[in-house]
């Protein structure tokens, strides 16, 4: 017979109060959750596997030295990817930056950020081709069906009215339904569920 833990049973807002009411453990609790499903979603817009795993890192420090900022009226996970995009969009405004002074030298193209990167699931299909619309109906795709988010969510993690949200998700959906193979008979919304399968949910 195992140990029952029923902190696996707790919410993410649970888990969050928590922390901020100084629980190491339920931020652990937290990152265990999300770490897999950051990377994913921060994967396509950088450079390599290592840069997006030090974004999660980066993240997730940030996150914890303001978790005393966080507001429970609101969902955990908002919270959580706003930080992650306003750090992926300093990195990459850096990163940029640091191409521009060098673009003189080498000539060479920079390469595809989504390139060589494979999800786990059996939504590869939809997933792969998502990537391929680029980063910014990439992400609004992952947050509005890997992570289930409301378009209100979703604005307020990218920056952007509602109104703009809901015409990035319009394109993004009928860009991607463009891509996939219709005899497969792929849907998005109905391929939710593997999509956090495939980020560790």
């Amino acid at each position: 017979m195992t140990d029952h833990d029923p902190i696996a049973e707790k919410s993410d807002e649970k888990l969050a109060r928590e922390a901020r009411a100084g629980s190491r453990r339920s931020f652990e609790e937290l990152a265990c959750r999300y770490k897999r499903r950051l990377f994913v979603y921060l994967r396509p817009r950088l450079g390599s596997d290592e840069d997006a795993e030090d974004m999660v890192q980066d993240t997730f420090l940030k996150i914890y030295r303001n978790i005393d900022k966080y507001d429970p009226a609101y969902r955990f996970s908002t919270w959580l990817y706003t930080s992650a995009n306003r750090l992926a969009i300093d990195s990459f405004r850096k990163a940029a930056a640091a191409r521009d002074k060098s673009a003189d030298s080498s000539g060479r193209d920079i390469p595809d950020p989504a390139a060589g990167y494979e999800v786990e699931t059996g939504a590869t299909g939809v997933w792969n081709a998502a990537r391929t619309l680029g980063a910014d109906r990439y992400r609004v795709l992952w947050l509005r069906y890997g992570e289930d988010m409301t378009v209100e969510e979703i604005a307020a993690v990218l920056g952007r009215s509602r109104l703009a949200v809901r015409v990035l998700l319009h394109r993004a959906r009928t860009s991607l339904v463009g891509r996939l193979d219709p005899n497969e008979g792929w849907s998005v919304r109905t391929r939710s569920g593997a999509a956090r399968q495939a980020a560790g949910r």
